[in-house]
């Protein structure tokens, strides 16, 4: 004790507040050091031995509390002291400890370790306050205050006939433990439907057999000729900028139907593509007079005199038709 950097446990607080754990961890640690006779009547310790357990108690007092108590030089005067002033400590926590034990329930606790720990520390206080609690009692309060859907279960632990708290703390926690895996198991999946990671695992050797055929076939890898990760990248990167560029240069297929449904400046008919026209070469020559003969007319005359596209061929001039027909048939000969 040549020097006290670090006070062992919590101090005494100035309106005594849990004097009687304070007191027990007092005397533990005098007891462990050889100092127990200084803090009893007639003692035999000598002046050293005094003054040691005067400063650890001084030094585990708080502030205000030890100027109280400053003129006091035995370690015996200054215990008694404290035990006359804060001993009431037992009148004022008792009443509370004695009402938690009445109202310990088992079925009030989701785990059975949340359970026994508040057991354990209502027993621990009512043991400090003299009131001695036996393992009879410790499994008569867990068994009779099991949920009532327990019953059956209930029955069943009390037929084991344990004779110690712990045991029957034991058995609970790996049934609790039990539980806990069945119902993580019910829920992994539906009852009477396949197991997923079978399911899993099929698929997932389908997809990487086809991710080695498509890889070998294509000549990809990670050697250092095919430069690795990120030569792979770029060659990758490259591929899609060529495929947009194809995608911006070629008309979509969109594109290309709706040119089917348009009149064409050659012909003037629909329904086939510009470049696979097969109208016959004295019809679209007729098309074209006809198209000319309307540029040339005036505009007024034109709104009324105007005929559709579609009905162009069927006014052309008979003898217009009848000379190019002549013409393609001498042709032909």
């Amino acid at each position: 004790m040549a020097a006290l950097t670090k006070r062992e446990f919590i101090e005494l607080a100035l309106d005594g507040s849990k004097y009687l754990t304070w007191a027990l961890d007092v005397e533990i640690y005098l007891a462990s050091t050889k100092l127990q006779d200084t803090i009893i009547a007639d003692s035999t310790s000598n002046a050293a031995q005094k003054a040691k357990a005067l400063i650890f108690l001084r030094y585990h007092l708080n502030h205000d509390l030890k100027n109280e108590y400053l003129t006091e030089k035995d370690p015996y005067i200054l215990w008694k002291s404290l035990k006359d002033r804060f001993d009431q400590q037992i009148s004022l926590v008792l009443p509370q400890t004695q009402y938690d034990w009445l109202n310990l329930r088992f079925q009030d606790y989701k785990s059975v370790i949340e359970y026994n720990s508040t057991l354990h520390r209502i027993v621990s206080q009512l043991k400090l306050y003299k009131q001695e609690v036996s393992d009879k009692d410790l499994i008569k309060k867990t068994l009779s205050t099991f949920h009532a859907s327990n019953l059956v279960l209930q029955q069943q632990y009390r037929a084991k006939n344990y004779t110690e708290h712990v045991e029957l703390i034991s058995a609970l926690l790996v049934a609790e433990k039990h539980n806990q895996l069945l119902m993580r198991n019910h829920t992994a999946r539906p009852v009477g439907s396949a197991p997923v990671l079978e399911a899993h695992h099929v698929a997932q050797s389908s997809n990487t057999r086809g991710n080695q055929g498509r890889g070998r076939g294509r000549g990809r890898g990670r050697g250092p000729s095919c430069g690795g990760k990120h030569g792979s990248n770029k060659n990758h990167n490259s591929r899609n900028k060529q495929r947009q560029s194809k995608n911006q240069e070629q008309p979509s297929s969109s594109n290309n139907h709706s040119g089917q449904q348009q009149t064409w400046y050659r012909c003037g008919c629909t329904g086939h593509w510009s470049r696979t026209c097969r109208t016959s070469k004295h019809l679209v020559e007729a098309y074209q007079q006809i198209i000319k003969r309307d540029k040339t007319r005036p505009k007024d005359e034109s709104h009324h005199v105007a005929l559709p596209e579609a009905n162009a061929l069927d006014n052309a001039d008979d003898d217009d038709l009848m000379k190019y027909e002549l013409e393609d048939y001498g042709d032909q000969e």
